[in-house]
C-alpha cells in the first residue's frame, strides 16, 4: 500500500470525525462538549482496522483547520516540513570532504567517516564544526553511500567472486 493511499485514507478519517460539526456547527458555548463527547468515541484505524482514540486538543486542531479551509479534506492530509529533504547543519566545505572521503575510502564504515570528519575539522577550522552523527549518517544515506565490502584477497578470483555477487540476490534462507 502506497503512503499517499494512506495520507488519503487518514484525511478522510479526520474528516469524518470533524465533519458533523462542520455540516451541523454546534450552538455557541457548546463547542467544548461536542469536542468532549467526539474524543470519547473509538474509530476505525483507516490502514488496519484497529480501534483508535483522539484527543481532545487533536479533534480541536482538526476542527479549525477543516473550518478555515476551501477544501477540508485537504486541509486535513498530513502536511509535509517546509524544511523536509534540506541538509541544514552541513556546510557545502564539509559535504565536499564527506564526498572525497566517501570516494577514497567506500568501504570504511560511516562511524569511522565521522570520527575522521571530526579529526579533519580540528585539522581545518575552515569546515567548521561537524554536526552529529546521525546528521552525517543520514547525508550517507539520501546521497546512496553504502559500505562497499572489499574481497579479501585481491586476487582475480576474489575480485570476479565480488562482481558475481554484485550481478546477483543471494539470500541466506529462502522458500516457497
Amino acid at each position: 500500500m502506497s503512503k499517499e493511499l494512506d495520507h488519503d485514507r487518514w484525511a478522510r478519517l479526520r474528516f469524518a470525525v470533524v465533519g458533523p460539526l462542520l455540516a451541523a456547527p454546534p450552538p455557541r458555548g457548546e463547542l467544548h462538549s461536542a469536542l468532549v463527547e467526539l474524543s470519547k468515541r473509538s474509530w476505525s484505524h483507516p490502514v488496519d482496522g484497529t480501534a483508535i482514540e483522539f484527543g481532545y486538543s487533536t479533534i480541536e486542531r482538526w476542527y479549525h483547520a477543516a473550518r478555515r479551509a476551501q477544501d477540508p479534506v485537504a486541509a486535513l492530509r498530513r502536511q509535509r516540513r517546509d524544511d523536509a529533504q534540506i541538509t541544514r547543519c552541513l556546510s557545502p566545505a564539509l559535504c565536499q570532504e564527506i564526498d572525497a572521503l566517501y570516494q577514497r575510502h567506500s568501504a570504511w564504515s560511516v562511524q569511522l567517516h565521522y570520527d575522521n570528519l571530526v579529526a579533519l575539522a580540528k585539522q581545518h577550522p575552515q569546515l567548521g564544526a561537524v554536526p552529529s552523527y546521525a546528521t552525517v549518517r543520514r547525508y550517507f544515506k539520501a546521497h546512496g553511500y553504502h559500505r562497499q565490502r572489499r574481497p579479501k584477497r585481491d586476487t582475480p578470483g576474489a575480485i570476479a567472486a565480488v562482481e558475481r555477487l554484485e550481478q546477483r540476490e543471494v539470500r541466506s534462507y529462502e522458500m516457497d
